[in-house]
């Protein structure tokens, strides 16, 4: 997996930012891995609610949402108490059903990838509780989000998850 450069990271919107808390540190003093998939999950759930048409009364307003089926992280670089902290969510691919997106954890503090968090998440009819395609209108902000996302740096995946076609 090529690490992509501070300076292609900075390239993305920011989609979440901040310090990282004391409460964030584990035994070890580094940031705990349950705070990477916080920040991470976060930052894909705000991209989704503000750019990819589904907000926050997308539940009640359309009956959908996503469930995410699968994570994989890697870590690069450890983050400390005190580090800046941004989180940029790069989409990757889709299906109808699914959207394959990448959160790229990065420590601003020293301009460097910290963790990669690969993510599927299933579009869901919350009724029924089964996998359903998303809307047109949600799979055109997707596309569109798809192409904005497009850079000349292949995004860091690890090679073992991604969108299935059948």
């Amino acid at each position: 997996m090529r690490v992509p450069t501070y300076d292609e990271l900075d390239q993305l919107p920011r989609h979440l930012a901040r310090t990282v808390p004391a409460e964030f540190i584990d035994d070890n003093g580094h940031m705990n891995i349950g705070r990477y998939l916080e920040l991470g999950g976060k930052a894909l759930w705000q991209r989704c609610q503000r750019e990819l048409g589904m907000p926050e009364d997308y539940i009640e307003r359309r009956g959908f949402s996503t469930f995410t089926a699968e994570h994989h992280l890697t870590y690069h670089s450890e983050l400390l108490e005190g580090d800046d902290v941004s989180v940029r969510v790069r989409l990757v691919a889709r299906s109808a059903k699914v959207l394959h997106a990448v959160c790229l954890i990065v420590d601003e503090t020293n301009r460097r990838l910290a963790c990669t968090m690969e993510t599927t998440a299933v579009h869901m009819d919350m009724t029924e509780r089964r996998p359903v395609d998303f809307p047109d209108d949600v799979a055109a902000l997707i596309d569109a989000g798809l192409a904005a996302d497009d850079r000349p740096w292949p995004a860091p995946l690890c090679g073992a998850m991604g969108v299935r076609r059948r």
